[in-house]
Order: structure tokens, then C-alpha cells, then sequence
């Protein structure tokens, strides 16, 4: 026959463990959903003048974990981000994609064709910024929804 106080600390211990679990997840301050507005100003490569271009999407950001796009993947003028948040709001974001209009695209390159950079930034409370690492200049501004 069991104790009715030991099956009783079990439980109170089963409880506090799914409490302690649940306040884990709960402490994580990016967690959601982000507006992103990615802006690539004009720039220049050795053909001349490559336009500029703005997307406005959203991303979640899951238990560290980010992801989000722009467009339908696999289709021109699209983005899929992938990446993480560390627990300090440290950003890595791999982005991939397909290009849209050439004259909006470094070297004049056909539409549709697949293209991948990263990006890293910081998140800080309910904003933040990332800036593209290769290719040409572009900065993605977060907001928190």
C-alpha cells in the first residue's frame, strides 16, 4: 500500500517541475512575432547603377529559433530567413532566395536565379537591426508585434 505523504510529494514535485518547465519557456524576451522591413538601398557594381528595394514581412522567433520570408519561396523577387537569437538577442540570419527584376540585382543576374547571404545584428527589448555580410549593403529593421 503506498504512503498517501510520499504519493502527495510526488505529485508536488511533478507540479514544480512542469511549473519550473513552463517559466523556462516563458522567460525567453523574443519570443514572437517581428515586423521586418529589409531595405537595400541603390548601389553600384561594374555594369553601373543596381536599384534598391524594400520587403516588409514578419518572422517568429520559437525558443531561439527564427524563421520567416517574403514572397512565395522558390518564385522571383522572394526571401526565406532562417536563424537564431541567443539569449543576449544576438542575431544570425542565413537568408536564401530568388532574385527579382535584373536592374535590382548586383551583376544584372536573370530573373529567378537563387542567391544566399547572411545577415547579423542584435535584438534589444522589442526592436533590433541586422546587416547583411556580403554582396551588397542591406539592413533589416525589427519590430516587435
Amino acid at each position: 500500500m503506498k504512503h498517501p505523504l510520499i504519493s502527495t510529494l510526488a505529485l508536488l514535485l511533478l507540479a514544480s517541475a512542469s511549473v519550473s518547465e513552463f517559466a523556462v519557456a516563458a522567460e525567453r524576451p523574443f519570443d514572437g512575432r517581428w515586423s521586418v522591413l529589409l531595405t537595400c538601398p541603390d548601389t553600384k557594381d561594374r555594369s553601373g547603377l543596381v536599384k534598391g528595394y524594400e520587403y516588409n514581412f514578419t518572422v517568429t522567433i520559437r525558443d531561439g529559433g527564427l524563421q520567416g520570408e517574403y514572397g512565395a519561396p522558390g518564385h522571383p523577387a522572394s526571401v526565406v530567413y532562417t536563424g537564431q537569437v541567443s539569449e543576449d538577442g544576438g542575431l544570425q540570419i542565413n537568408a536564401t532566395g530568388n532574385t527579382g527584376r535584373s536592374d535590382y540585382s548586383v551583376g544584372k543576374v536573370a530573373q529567378g536565379t537563387q542567391y544566399n547571404y547572411t545577415m547579423q545584428g542584435k535584438l534589444e527589448q522589442s526592436r533590433g537591426q541586422a546587416t547583411r555580410n556580403e554582396l551588397r549593403p542591406c539592413t533589416a529593421n525589427f519590430s516587435k508585434l
